[in-house]
């Protein structure tokens, strides 16, 4: 079986763990992680399976393809050993609290109401609780869960971090996982190709993360005419 149909299956296992308040399987992840990361030491397959828009549920499929292009842009800044590891985990659980929002509105297409972003907008949070359950060997991973969709310049959530506020790894993460829905099809839109989605990264985005971590990702990831 591949390593991308391997991981739907775990994160897939973990939603549902998530849904039903029942603890993570925490070390299964770890299993993923270690083949993540040993497949990408080899080759690019897995990048190019995770920029093709692969298909499957899209929340499962986020979690996947940011482990993925999260771990290849820390590879790109020098990340290595343990530190690569823990990037690749937080790429594989960065949204997990997505599972503990009502599924209705993760699937509605139309519009969200400024109440049901108010709920959205909570998953960071909901993320940091199921993850602090895994005890205190992972309280660096519930910081990076938490801080993913902050930004450098205080436009993000849960909290409106600001700057050097913000971990590195949640800052790589939450530009990877941008990246990752315009270069994913979407109700409303077509998917953008990678260099596209750089174009479109370099415009919309260009306040809210740090130089470095962009430059990183366009050299890593903008090489990939699919």
């Amino acid at each position: 079986m591949s390593w991308y149909r391997e991981a739907e299956g775990e994160l897939t296992e973990a939603a549902a763990a998530v849904q039903s308040q029942r603890p993570l399987r925490i070390d299964r992840i770890h299993a993923l992680v270690q083949g993540l990361v040993s497949s990408l030491r080899h080759d690019d397959e897995l990048v190019v399976e995770a920029l093709s828009g692969p298909p499957g549920a899209p929340v499962i499929t986020n979690l996947i393809n940011v482990g993925i292009l999260g771990t290849k842009v820390g590879i790109g800044l020098g990340y290595y050993g343990e530190e690569l590891e823990r990037l690749a985990l937080g790429g594989l659980v960065h949204d997990i609290g997505m599972f503990a929002v009502p599924a209705s509105l993760i699937a509605k297409a139309g519009r969200l109401t400024p109440d049901e972003r108010m709920l959205i907008e909570q998953h960071p949070d909901l993320g940091c609780q199921v993850i602090h359950r895994l005890g205190f060997e992972y309280h660096w991973l519930t910081q990076v869960v938490q801080q993913v969709h902050e930004r450098i310049d205080g436009c993000g959530y849960p909290k409106r971090l600001k700057g050097r506020q913000i971990s590195e790894m949640a800052q790589i993460l939450g530009v990877v996982d941008v990246f990752d829905a315009l270069v994913s099809d979407r109700p409303y839109r077509r998917r953008l190709l990678p260099h596209e989605a750089v174009k479109e990264l370099l415009v919309s985005e260009r306040t809210a993360f740090p130089r470095e971590i962009l430059k990183a990702l366009i050299e890593q990831l903008s090489v990939y005419p699919l």
